[in-house]
């Protein structure tokens, strides 16, 4: 079990900002950048034993895992595709929650209709990057 991060919910949050990279930009990394981080943050290895399964020294794996990590950021400092996704799921989760709250009246059967379509399209919108983001991180 991995001991690297300090406390449980701090490795939490770095996992989910690295599997949040990972669904951007994890294709620019090798292979085995990409293999060590899914074993390490979401498989949860220590250093030692993604050394020992490498047949490479600790000290290899941590600086690969920080290489890699700190080029994920760069990626993401330059293209701000994952921030400005996180922007676009909340304003669309915003605009879910006011589209239902307006269907909460006395509406004619057709404006209810057109709410619930709408509601519908925008829930579509943010359950497919949703999904996108699990099934192209870590």
């Amino acid at each position: 079990m991995n001991t690297q991060e300090s406390t449980r919910p701090e490795r939490l949050e770095k996992s989910v900002e690295i599997g949040t990279l990972c669904a951007f930009y994890g294709g620019l990394l090798t292979q085995r950048q990409q293999e060590m981080l899914r074993l390490y943050y979401e498989e949860d290895f220590s250093l030692g034993e993604i050394a020992e399964q490498f047949g490479v020294s600790r000290q290899n794996v941590h600086e690969l895992i920080t290489r890699s990590v700190q080029k994920l950021r760069r990626y993401e400092a330059a293209l701000g595709g994952a921030g400005r996704m996180a922007a676009t799921v909340r304003q669309l989760t915003r605009a879910l929650s006011l589209l239902e709250a307006a269907r909460g009246g006395d509406l004619p059967t057709e404006t209810r209709q057109r709410l619930d379509e709408a509601a519908a399209l925008v829930r579509q919108v943010i359950d497919r990057q949703e999904g996108e983001e699990r099934s192209h991180g870590l």
